[in-house]
């Protein structure tokens, strides 16, 4: 099943590239695809479980390696709008982010400084470990700043910067030490919650034009 998905993920890039090589008739508007991989690194902590009134938490390890491509609109060569599909591979989970996403340029160049933002959805998996519990994916964003590069006349060389936040929904549980006639037992309640996890890292990629 899964290279079935990567299968159809390739050739909606490569249909994507090919589309995005055809202009409007407004050459102020045109269309685009870029395509791009990256990697990035959990920072900070977050809550776990809460044991006899003391609130755990664990670390934000997990590393994320990714790829997406973009397609959309190009307006005067600064501003574009599209959006964004992918798939990413965690630590310990798989997501596939859909993205609305918006791009500005600092000029109206091919060789120019940049910055955008993802706003969406990540679906899929965070797996259980000794220290939290599995979780389902929810509400992403992602803000990153660049520099695009001119390499022909068709194609541009883009590396990045980000900061990424990707909600997860999952359980926590309220652990309590009971004492009774037969001894002591250990009383669990779950909590649902969203879990903030917080990413730091960068990213390598192709345009067209």
């Amino acid at each position: 099943m899964k290279n079935i998905i990567l299968i159809s993920f390739l050739v909606w890039v490569l249909f994507a590239e090919g589309t995005a090589q055809t202009s409007t008739t407004d050459k102020s508007l045109v269309f685009f695809n870029k395509t791009e991989g990256g990697v990035a690194f959990g920072i900070g902590s977050f809550k776990t479980n809460v044991v006899n009134g003391i609130q755990k938490k664990a670390r934000n390890d997990e590393i994320v390696v990714s790829l997406q491509t973009i397609n959309g609109v190009k307006y005067l060569d600064r501003v574009t709008v599209g959006v964004s599909i992918g798939v990413e591979k965690w630590q310990n989970g798989l997501f596939w982010p859909v993205y609305a996403y918006l791009g500005y340029a600092l000029k109206p160049t091919a060789n120019s400084f940049f910055a955008n933002i993802y706003l969406g959805y990540g679906f899929g998996t965070r797996y259980s470990t000794n220290f939290y519990e599995q979780g389902s994916g929810a509400f992403g964003m992602s803000i990153g700043v660049g520099y695009q590069m001119r390499i022909s006349k068709k194609l541009r060389f883009l590396y990045e910067i980000f900061y990424r936040y990707q909600a997860v929904e999952s359980t926590y549980f309220r652990i309590n030490d009971i004492e009774s006639d037969t001894g002591t037992y250990q009383k669990k309640t779950a909590v649902d919650y969203k879990v903030p996890l917080h990413f730091a890292g960068f990213k390598i990629g192709i345009c067209f034009p």
